[in-house]
């Protein structure tokens, strides 16, 4: 999860805006291609470009949203809505009511030794 912050001069988080990121690997050719498109030529570091390449990511999302989240159940549902028909700003073309339910970092600990194998 990343709080979006396009719309607010100030950078702040919002409550209301966020993305369900789903980042993914990228080639040289895709990572030149970023650079020269959103970037505006400007250069990706080696490690930065190593990173999406093994990895992966959301490279726009760097430096401009603050991460706050990870999504532990439910993925299938991101999925989902991923594959909804978006509009020009790859926002879902209807909204999409959910309920988001924070957990603590002893809640997913306790949850990952639930879901874990046992050794």
């Amino acid at each position: 999860l990343a709080a979006a912050r396009d719309d607010i001069p100030s950078k702040a988080s919002s409550a209301s805006q966020f993305y369900l990121a789903q980042g993914k690997r990228y080639t040289d050719e895709t990572l030149d291609q970023f650079e020269q498109k959103r970037l505006n030529g400007k250069k990706l570091s080696s490690k930065q470009r190593e990173y999406y390449k093994s990895v992966g990511g959301i490279p726009f999302l760097d430096q401009n949203y603050t991460v706050f989240g990870e999504i532990v159940i439910g993925l299938d549902m991101v999925d989902r809505i991923a594959a909804l028909k978006k509009d020009g700003n790859d926002r879902p073309i209807s909204d999409v009511p959910m309920t988001v339910e924070l957990l603590s970092k002893k809640e997913c600990e306790q949850l990952d030794e639930i879901s874990s194998p046992t050794k």
